[in-house]
């Protein structure tokens, strides 16, 4: 699952690159002004409802309940594809309404082109649920991977026969986002057929069980003969109690009942991802619509949003590899927790939180020294290279925060990380009204600066005040040595690159091998420099999962230094 995960979000971020290739600035804004609307509303739907679902069935299934796993399927079911109607219902006849909110009609098809996908999640959404709840984590990996592939080759291949026919901007930015409604088709579709399969395969070993059955009665009535009328009885009345305990949980719960407890367990997780796209939703109402009130036109502003958008991809990016980063260190933070050991919590979220800030801060100098070369190598121009490195120092805040949310996920502090980016949305809104008017949509990616490193400030603190966390002075100077030491690399290596380059291979090109050189480089550096400036030491290397390992060959390849315990 977590791998499927991380591929299908993977598909999902990068297939913006050739949407903005072959549809232009200005489709290429208006997706993503209409998609984090589409993305809110799916979250409401169906966010918490999977794991609610799998939490109810898993109980159920551990005590041999099956018939009573199936009814909070179907109970999920009915909720799910309810609360998808009525989504759809939301957004194909609000769509007029909600494109004006955007400051721009021609958003309007694409609208309910995305609408359409709320047929399909919701009830895809319950079947993953109740397998998972099952143990069975396959069926739901294919099916998110299926659905981004699938989702993906129809948005782009919608794209191509648009172009080819001359389709309009508002058209070619409809058939891209219809490619979730295709996506989710092919997601439900699986499974589907998986539990079409299952279902067969039951009636076959029903019928096992059966003559298993009649097999068991024929060597009870053998036991009665043999051993007494007083053993026979005393293994009916064993028989009856195993069918009574294994059929008592029937129709005790009426599906009300289960809808009722599905949403008490999803509400809370629900409001949790709902606050990732909450920024982007505040995105999409204000900045086209200050944009035009500074004097722009619905072509203009919505072009200057898609440019706008182009270093938010990278940041999406970075920022799911820190929550994967930040995932994989809650188990261990759990435990700690349960046990109660202090000391392992303390060590445990001291490394994490230092990682968040080591990693976004790299990952966002990064992206601000190489925003050029980055841009032109992906987006084929340079347009929007300001914008795009100041959208970069974003990488930083939402690293911390995707790794502090994990963090207090494994602490117990669910609420809080959704408080926090809910908070920044509302201050997001705030500095846009402030910011976009005068500086466009450079002011737009300063409030998000400022938003997102509010609410980082916040989690880290929530992290500090939890388990005690907090960077030692050696550890946060190495991490400050290691951030100049890969700066100054990046920088003489564009420099050299560009005029070694620069006669010899065409623009793009060229603009490919300083960025892809220099992430490789500037990685490189920096990893190398925290290691050795003691970042981090061997000792809490150990203490991290797999971690002995690691320090051994680092030590051996003469990355640690020898007091690095």
């Amino acid at each position: 699952m977590g791998v499927a995960m991380l591929m299908s979000k993977t598909i999902g971020t990068l297939q913006k690159i050739p949407l903005q290739n072959v549809a232009g600035d200005r489709v290429f804004g208006i997706y993503n002004a209409v998609y984090p609307l589409y993305q809110l509303l799916l979250v409401m739907v169906t966010a918490g409802f999977p794991v609610a679902v799998s939490l109810v069935v898993a109980e159920h299934e551990a005590v041999g309940e099956r018939s009573e796993a199936r009814h909070v399927l179907r109970a999920s079911i009915l909720l799910l594809a309810g609360s998808g109607i009525a989504g759809f219902a939301l957004l194909w006849f609000g769509a007029g309404r909600v494109a004006l909110w955007i400051g721009d009609p021609s958003t309007g098809r694409a609208i309910q082109a995305a609408a359409l996908a709320l047929w399909f999640m919701p009830v895809m959404a319950a079947l993953r649920g109740y397998y998972q709840g099952r143990g069975q984590m396959l069926p739901s990996a294919v099916s998110q991977l299926t659905e981004q592939l699938v989702r993906v080759t129809a948005m782009l291949t919608l794209l191509w026969i648009g172009w080819q026919y001359g389709w309009s901007d508002a058209s070619l930015a409809a058939g891209a986002t219809s490619g979730s409604a295709f996506g989710g088709a092919a997601g439900l579709a699986v499974m589907l057929v998986h539990g079409l399969r299952e279902r067969r395969a039951g009636d076959n070993g029903g019928e096992t069980e059966s003559a298993s059955k009649r097999e068991l009665t024929g060597m009870l009535v053998k036991d009665k003969e043999e051993e007494g009328l007083e053993r026979a009885n005393w293994l009916n009345h064993k028989g009856v109690q195993r069918r009574e305990k294994q059929w008592s949980g029937r129709g005790t719960k009426s599906i009300l009942k289960q809808v009722r407890r599905l949403a008490a367990l999803a509400i809370p997780i629900t409001l949790g991802a709902l606050a990732v796209p909450a920024l982007s939703v505040v995105d999409a109402f204000t900045v086209p619509r200050l944009l035009r009130g500074a004097g722009m036109n619905e072509i203009e502003a919505m072009s200057l949003f898609g440019i706008y958008g182009r270093g938010l991809t990278l940041v999406q990016l970075v920022v799911m590899v820190a929550g994967a980063i930040g995932g994989a260190l809650v188990p261990a933070l759990a435990t700690a927790r349960t046990r109660g050991d202090v000391a392992a919590m303390r060590q445990q979220a001291t490394i994490g939180m230092r990682a968040a800030w080591a990693i976004g801060a790299a990952a966002s100098i990064g992206l601000v020294l190489l925003a050029e070369p980055i841009n032109v190598m992906l987006y084929a121009d340079n347009e929007g290279s300001r914008t795009f490195a100041l959208v970069g120092w974003t990488g930083l805040a939402g690293t911390v925060n995707a790794i502090a949310a994990a963090m207090l996920q494994g602490l117990g502090k669910v609420r809080a990380p959704a408080l926090f980016m809910l908070a920044a949305a509302v201050l997001k809104a705030a500095l846009n009204a402030a910011l976009v008017p005068a500086f466009g949509t450079a002011g737009a990616a300063c409030a998000g600066i400022a938003a997102l490193a509010a609410a980082a400030l916040l989690s880290a603190a929530a992290v500090r005040r939890a388990a005690g966390a907090a960077m030692p002075a050696r550890g946060a100077a190495g991490i400050a040595l290691a951030l100049a030491a890969m700066a100054a690399a990046l920088a003489l290596a564009e420099r050299g690159a560009a005029a070694l380059l620069g006669p010899v291979l065409p623009p793009r090109a060229e603009a490919a091998a300083l960025a892809l050189g220099g992430v490789a480089l500037g990685g490189a550096v920096f990893a190398a420099a925290a290691l050795r400036f003691g970042g981090i030491s061997a000792r809490e290397l150990r203490a991290l999962p797999g971690g002995e390992a690691i320090a051994a060959r680092l030590r051996k390849w003469r990355l640690l230094p020898s007091g690095g315990d």
